[in-house]
């Protein structure tokens, strides 16, 4: 398999290939050298190296479900935040 369709593979898959390598006794850079990667070619795939694995990320940019306060309503003609509470469960003043 060369580069362009590892590429092409989900980064699931990719990062699954890494981590076998890996479970065999290889380094991070004796893996990525077999599969003929980059660090950069992991970036672009949203792999990354965390805790002596390699995870696949499911989507890039911020991937918190948590509430950051910063959430808004429409209200009437206008927009503006919760009216009761904000993402510590603290009162709004307005």
């Amino acid at each position: 398999m060369n580069k362009e369709e590892l590429l092409a593979l989900d980064n699931s898959e990719i990062a699954k290939m890494l981590n076998d390598a890996i479970a065999a006794g290889k380094s991070k850079d004796e893996a990525l050298a077999e599969l003929e990667l980059t660090q950069a070619d992991l970036t672009k795939q949203n792999i990354f190296w965390v805790k002596d694995k390699f995870l696949a990320r499911a989507w890039s940019g911020y991937t918190s479900t948590k509430r950051s306060g910063n959430e808004y309503a429409q209200e009437g003609d206008g927009w503006r935040g919760d009216d009761v509470k904000d993402f510590k469960g603290r009162e709004v003043p307005w």
